[in-house]
């Protein structure tokens, strides 16, 4: 019962340093992409945000989550939101393969690995990957717009439907819940 508590502990200081280092990267990031500059052939920056030319498809972070954790009885406690934020960031990336390939615009996928394979870089907030994962697709081709906007209700669905994965962990969720066995 102490290991737990102790790791409970662990989980809550990390979430305080990230949070504040998160914080101070913040302060120094480049102004935003705009929907008026040329089209973009190198990394796509972050649009989630609202503004003339944004994606249509509201931000995942933070009420698409709270919304699916709600749906499956978990608390939306830290070690919650980052494992189904990263459980998310698979599920977006492996229909950008499967887009990337479909297309074969195979640049755009070494654009799209060399900037989320491993979860990120450093100067990308862990909550706000996938949904920068989604503005990567957005920008990338007119044609995902659609499938975009379908396929969020369908994830939505698959998340908090009778078969989830969600619904096997009693408590809280772990990390890497997309390579689990079956």
């Amino acid at each position: 019962m102490m290991a737990f508590f102790l790791l409970l502990a662990v989980i809550v200081v990390l979430w305080f340093v990230v949070t504040a280092v998160r914080g101070k990267r913040e302060a120094a990031a480049p102004p935003a992409w705009t929907p008026d500059e040329e089209p973009v052939t190198g990394p796509v920056p972050s649009r989630h945000v609202a503004g003339a030319g944004a994606r249509d498809i509201p931000s995942l972070y933070p009420d698409f989550y709270h919304g699916v954790l709600f749906a499956v009885g978990k608390e939306a406690s830290p070690q919650n939101l980052l494992a189904l934020i990263e459980y998310v960031g698979q599920m977006v990336t492996a229909n950008a393969v499967g887009w990337f390939h479909q297309t074969g615009d195979m640049q755009a996928y070494e654009r799209f690995m060399d900037r989320f394979r491993g979860g990120g870089g450093d100067e990308q907030k862990l909550e706000t990957i996938p949904d920068d994962m989604i503005d990567f697709l957005w920008a990338w081709r007119p044609s995902t717009h659609q499938a975009l906007r379908d396929w969020i209700p369908e994830l939505q669905d698959a998340l908090t439907g009778p078969d989830s994965r969600l619904w096997r962990f009693p408590g809280e969720l772990p990390f890497g819940i997309w390579s689990m066995e079956e």
